[in-house]
């Protein structure tokens, strides 16, 4: 057997040794990186996730603060209407005496 070729051949094992180790470092570092953007990822969805429960929140309270302050308009605007009303019944009361005043 020819020496060259021995050395041939244990260069190209040595080689094919490199390129596999460099092939796992490379998919090792793939891997890594497809972790830090899934966590990154999952962090993103939490952080939105309680911003929006948080601005429901925010919408509900809003709404039920509208809801009170329109029953409290109507509230004021029913006892404007009783009070006129009253004084409208007040004043028709009032009228029969005085034609009878008058008469």
């Amino acid at each position: 057997m020819p020496r060259g070729s021995r050395s041939d051949a244990e260069a190209r094992f040595a080689k094919t040794q490199a390129r596999q180790r460099e092939a796992a470092k490379a998919m090792s570092d793939a891997e890594a990186e497809a972790k830090r953007v899934d966590d990154n990822t999952q962090r993103l969805k939490a952080l939105r996730m309680a911003r929006d429960a948080k601005l429901a929140e925010a919408a509900s309270v809003a709404a039920e603060e509208k809801a009170v302050a329109a029953e409290a308009k109507a509230a004021v605007k029913a006892d404007k209407l009783a009070a006129k009303a009253a004084k409208a019944k007040k004043k028709a009361a009032a009228a029969p005496k005085a034609k009878a005043k008058t008469a």
